[in-house]
Order: structure tokens, then C-alpha cells, then sequence
């Protein structure tokens, strides 16, 4: 069982359904996985087979697997289901949508198609690369054919507006048969900058905020729940005495470049920091504590101040079984008992308490 869902079903009522998919279709792709579209299955068994369900998207997309396994599964359904688009369905996340019965969204909404891409994550041969070649063909001939049944259009047409990663307004996609009807805009989408990183009302697009068409920058796009209008602005060049920043969010939209130079900065002292612990962790390491100073580096990290507590302690702790190992050895082995001391006023069991007591001192023991 998948332990974090990128999917939420909310029951309105008994023949009421949301499914809302926000963010990444799936976190890891379901090529090979038998676990998570299980657990999706079950999900939706457990609605009403009459049920009509309303899939809400805001996703920039993710694992093309995944998504037609979900489009398939809500084709299904006896129940109607409608797929309402919040704020952008890109990529992967446009085979759910074409999957459902109908398909509506804001005025204000985005839709975007591009090739199909695949992540190479280790070396591959000649046969590994024609393999992957010949998977990317067979991805883009079932997504080609799930646009052109749900537009109506020719494929030729589709298949160069998806070559060349077309971005549309909701209206623009309406005209071209990806969705069937616009909404009235209530709530309008909020569009932010986080960090070079595309935010749909505060939802990781996981896409390069400059990649995004210049139409969803524009103010219509950019009305914040609270009314300011998140029109980011040169603090140097313009500023607005009705401006008031009252959060994190507001003072990264007004002020970007400062936000992001503390960023920067915060994050370049951090490894520097990072850098510094562990060199003074390895100028303390000596032979016989490797293993423990990795540790203190790397899997469980510790300041150089508790390395150097701990490796002392462990030195102590090693030298006090020894010394306990060795007494035992002796008391076995019957050393103790063999001869006397030269000198003839010291006992025995005194010269070896006094053999003891100065290697105790000598590991820090009193």
C-alpha cells in the first residue's frame, strides 16, 4: 500500500464524488507496480458503481503508466464522470481528463501537451536505447489517438501541436476539442514564482516557472484569495503605497529577487556549515573509530563537539573491558599466585591492585 497517495476521493453524498488529483500523477511510475493502481482499485470500488464522480485536476502531470491506468479505471464507471480543470492539466494529467465523459474548466485554466519524454537513470547499451525507443512510440501512438477520439481533429494536426509542446488558455483548448465546456471564474487561479518553480494555487507544477506561457502571468491570473493583486513588481523601479506585505507568500511575489538572494544566502551557509562539521570530524578521527566517524558524517549526523564526547567515551568504555578481560584472564590462569615480590613488604594482592589502580588513571578511571 502506497504510503503517500497523490489522490483524495471526497464523498459529497451518497451520488456525489470528488477525486481530486493535485500535484504529480503519481510520485513513482506504475510500470512494474502491482501495489499502488491495486490500492487506486479498491478506492473506487468502495464508491457507488451509480455514483457520478467530479475529478477535479491541477497537475502539470507526471507518470503516463499511472494515467491510463486512472483514465481507464474512471472509463469504467458507470457512474458519469466529469473532469473539472482548477488550474493547469498538462502532460500526463490530459489522458485522465480525456478519459472522462466530459471535460470543464476555469476561463482562467491552462492545458498543455508535449512529447513523450522517458528519465534515464543508469547506463544503457544499443538494445536498452532501441527498447526505450520503441516504448516512447508505442506511449505517443495511445496518447495520439486518445487526443484525436476526444478532439475530433486530424492526427496530423495533433501530433505536430504536441511535437512542438503547445500551451493553450482554456478558452483556446475549448476551440481545439480538449475541453467541452468553460466555467465562470470565482475563485481565480493564483500563479507564483517559487524558486525558478512553477505554483498553481500554492500546487508544485514541477516545471520551470520561465517554461510557462506569458499568458498565465498576466493579473487576471494572479488574484490572490485575500484580494491583492500578485502582479510581481521591481521594488527599485516601482513602489505602491497601498502595498502591504503580510506573508511569506505576498513577500515572495512582491520582492523575488530579495526573497530569493535569502534563499541563496541561507542555503550557501548551510554548506558551508555542512562542509565545516564534517572537516573537523575527520581531523578528529584515529585509527580504530573509521567506521563510527562515517556514521557521525553521513548517516547519523552529529555535531564535531558530541563526535569527539562520544569517541573519548568509547575509548574509555574499551580500556575499562580490557582491563576487565585481563584481570579475568589472570584470576583463571592462576598468574596471580605464582611467586613473590621482590620487594618484601609489598603483598601481592597489593602490587597487583597497584598494577590496576595506575592503568585506571591512566584511561581516566578514579
Amino acid at each position: 500500500m502506497p504510503s503517500n497517495k497523490f489522490w483524495k476521493f471526497k464523498n459529497l453524498s451518497d451520488d456525489e464524488v470528488e477525486l481530486f488529483l493535485y500535484g504529480d500523477i503519481a510520485d513513482s511510475t506504475w510500470w512494474g507496480d502491482e501495489v499502488t493502481p491495486k490500492q487506486f482499485a479498491d478506492d473506487l470500488a468502495e464508491i457507488s458503481e451509480t455514483a457520478n464522480i467530479t475529478v477535479r485536476i491541477n497537475s502539470g502531470g507526471g507518470d503516463v503508466f499511472a494515467a491510463h491506468t486512472i483514465g481507464n479505471l474512471l472509463s469504467k464507471h458507470k457512474g458519469n464522470v466529469i473532469a473539472v480543470i482548477d488550474g493547469l492539466c498538462a502532460s500526463a494529467a490530459t489522458i485522465v481528463a480525456c478519459h472522462c465523459n466530459k471535460v470543464m474548466a476555469a476561463e482562467d485554466s491552462s492545458y498543455m501537451i508535449h512529447p513523450v519524454r522517458v528519465g534515464i537513470c543508469s547506463y544503457v547499451d544499443e538494445t536498452d536505447i532501441d527498447g526505450l525507443k520503441s516504448a516512447l512510440v508505442t506511449c505517443k501512438e495511445n496518447i495520439l489517438n486518445l487526443y484525436v477520439k476526444k478532439t475530433g481533429k486530424d492526427k496530423e494536426y495533433i501530433e505536430d501541436m504536441m511535437n512542438k509542446t503547445t500551451w493553450f488558455t482554456g478558452p483556446e483548448a475549448k476551440e481545439e476539442g480538449f475541453i467541452d465546456e468553460i466555467t465562470e471564474v470565482i475563485d481565480p487561479n493564483v500563479v507564483e514564482n517559487r524558486s525558478g518553480l512553477l505554483f498553481i494555487n500554492s500546487i508544485s507544477m514541477n516545471m520551470p516557472y520561465d517554461k510557462a506561457p506569458n499568458f498565465m502571468h498576466k493579473p487576471k491570473n494572479r488574484i490572490s484569495k485575500n484580494g491583492l493583486v500578485n502582479i510581481i513588481k521591481n521594488p527599485k523601479k516601482e513602489e505602491s503605497n497601498n502595498m502591504e506585505v503580510r506573508t511569506v507568500d505576498e513577500l515572495r511575489e512582491y520582492y523575488p529577487e530579495l526573497v530569493r538572494e535569502i534563499e541563496d544566502s541561507a542555503r550557501a551557509d548551510a554548506m558551508n556549515t555542512e562542509r565545516q562539521r564534517i572537516k573537523e570530524i575527520e581531523e578528529m578521527c584515529i585509527a580504530g573509530c573509521e567506521d563510527f566517524a562515517n556514521k557521525a558524517k553521513f548517516e547519523e549526523p552529529m555535531s564535531a563537539e558530541a563526535f569527539a564526547r562520544q569517541t573519548l567515551k568509547n575509548f574509555r568504555n574499551q580500556g575499562m573491558a580490557f582491563l576487565d578481560a585481563s584481570k579475568n584472564d589472570a584470576e583463571k590462569s592462576g598468574v596471580n599466585n605464582i611467586g613473590a615480590s621482590n620487594d618484601p613488604g609489598l603483598d601481592p594482592v597489593d602490587e597487583e591492585d597497584s598494577f590496576i589502580d595506575s592503568v585506571k588513571k591512566v584511561v581516566g578511571k578514579k
